[in-house]
This record gives structure tokens, C-alpha cells and sequence, in this order.
């Protein structure tokens, strides 16, 4: 797929938990997506997306592929569960106004448990990389 789509299609979370805006690309082995940082958004705080923001933006462009992968089987999409956060790096916190552009790519994949690395830049800038793993319940 190479295009935008409504985000309620395959991701689980609901507004005002949402951190994703455009889904840009999506396949079996990856996702790329994008979220502009609004002032009212619940993980800002004094003008910029806190760590824990970043981190579920990640979270959520994983979801995405995810969903991505269980509407093409067929299946809804699936509540999941971040397993472990593994050397998560950030040069900066995101700004309120700035675009989150951040490609998750499928490390392994063992029944519904992924590992996934995933880099989020703005413009040209790497902001933040980190490797999640992530779980999936039926």
C-alpha cells in the first residue's frame, strides 16, 4: 500500500490517543507514518512531545503494520502490548508544530511477537531510533 487511510482502520487506539496522522507506506515488513504535533495533544508538554510520546508514536507506526498485515489475512485488528523497549536514543525532544516522520521496520517475527526497529526524523533530522518488541493478543 502507498497511500493515506483512515488511521481507525488499523490501529487500535482511539482520539485523543492517537500519534499518527498520515500512514504513508505499509507492508508485511514495514510502516511508514507520519504525525504533526498538536498543542493539545495529552503527551506535550511545555511545547514539545515528552519521551513517552515519541516512544508511542513508534508503538502506534508498529501497530500499523500490524493492522496492516491482519486485515490483509482477513482478521480485525488486534489490541496490542509493548513488550520491551530496547536502546532507545533521542537527540531532542519534537516540537509542537513539527512533523514526525518514522519508519518502523520487522527485525523477527515469531507468531505474534515482533521485533521492530524504528527511526523518526523531522525534515532531514534523526530525532529518535529505538527497537521495540511487541505483542499482539487474539
Amino acid at each position: 500500500m502507498n497511500a493515506t487511510h483512515n488511521i481507525a482502520e488499523w490501529i487500535p487506539q482511539r482520539p485523543p490517543f492517537v500519534f499518527i496522522d498520515t500512514i504513508v507506506d505499509v507492508s508485511e515488513e514495514h510502516a511508514l507514518t507520519q504525525f504533526t504535533i498538536p498543542a493539545d495533544c495529552v503527551l506535550v508538554s511545555e511545547g514539545c512531545l515528552s519521551l513517552a510520546g515519541l516512544m508511542e508514536h513508534a508503538a502506534q507506526t508498529c501497530a500499523a503494520r500490524a493492522g496492516w498485515v491482519q486485515r490483509q489475512q482477513g482478521q480485525q485488528v488486534k489490541i496490542g502490548y509493548i513488550g520491551a523497549v530496547k536502546q532507545m536514543q533521542t537527540t531532542r525532544l519534537p516540537h509542537v508544530g513539527e512533523t514526525l516522520t518514522t519508519e518502523a521496520r520487522v527485525i523477527q517475527q515469531v507468531l505474534n511477537i515482533s521485533l521492530v526497529d524504528c527511526i523518526t526524523r523531522v525534515g532531514d533530522e534523526l530525532i529518535a531510533t529505538t527497537t521495540l518488541k511487541l505483542a499482539t493478543i487474539d
